[in-house]
């Protein structure tokens, strides 16, 4: 079967006669063994005429069923019939495309929406990767700063034993520490107990290495604030060294 030309269909179809067809056996009007497909509006007017249509025109019985056949199709298959049936083919075709194109706008929006995904699955990817970073690093720094508080603790507790042990040797007392009295306060103790012996005697009575190591601990305390550092730790074992063996004291572990 060719193709089917819808407009040209139409075009036919707008131009024969409009209305609705009836179909009717052969009577006083024509022949009594056809029928006549026919339109009655301001009269009548007979449209074509279909032989031995009649079911008693007396032809071949299966000639005359086939000829009756398409008498009853043509009047049904009237211009107004096939106009609506195109009608409706139109409205057909437009709600395809109308779907199809909401497809194309689904289709379109998913994709998008897809690739929205991927970068936000990527950009949370990147985000973890950065906080899981994030959280090693400052898991190693607590873990330095642990360690370094422990060092710094141990080498204040170190100072303060070495610096008590020199008090002790200046003035024949241990230091009572509090926040009134600290290290600072415990070296300038000792400076004033030289300085006031040193004004009572003629000569020295405090041994020449004690002083000596005082007065370097007076440098290291300008160059180097009063605070628990590694200078201080240094400046504070060679005080007391020599401290101890200026009063003839054995140092620990030595």
């Amino acid at each position: 079967m060719s193709k089917i030309d819808y407009q040209a269909l139409r075009a036919k179809a707008e131009k024969a006669t409009c209305g609705v067809w009836s179909l009717e056996y052969g009577e006083s009007r024509f022949d009594g063994d056809d029928a006549l497909i026919h339109r009655e509006v301001a009269g009548y007017i007979p449209i074509c005429r279909i032989e031995g249509a009649h079911p008693e025109s007396g032809f071949d019985e299966d000639f005359q069923m086939e000829q009756q056949a398409n008498a009853e199709f043509i009047a049904a298959a009237s211009p107004s019939t096939v106009l609506a049936l195109l009608d409706e083919r139109e409205r057909n075709q437009q709600y395809i495309k109308h779907r199809d194109q909401e497809n194309e706008d689904i289709a379109l929006t998913v994709g998008k929406l897809r690739v929205e995904l991927e970068e936000a699955k990527s950009k949370l990817n990147e985000q973890r990767e950065y906080y899981e970073g994030v959280i090693s690093d400052g898991s190693k720094r607590i873990a330095e700063l642990e360690k370094s508080e422990e060092q710094l603790i141990n080498e204040r507790d170190h100072a303060e034993s070495a610096l008590a042990d020199m008090y002790f040797a200046a003035t024949g007392d241990r230091p009572e520490w509090s926040n009134w009295f600290g290290f600072s306060d415990a070296v300038d103790a000792v400076v004033d107990r030289i300085a006031d012996l040193e004004a009572k005697q003629p000569s020295p009575v405090v041994p020449e290495g004690l002083i000596k190591a005082v007065r370097f601990y007076e440098q290291v305390k300008r160059e180097n604030p009063p605070v628990e550092t590694g200078a201080w730790k240094d400046a504070v074992d060679w005080v007391l060294k020599e401290a101890c063996q200026a009063v003839n004291i054995g140092i620990k572990g030595e």
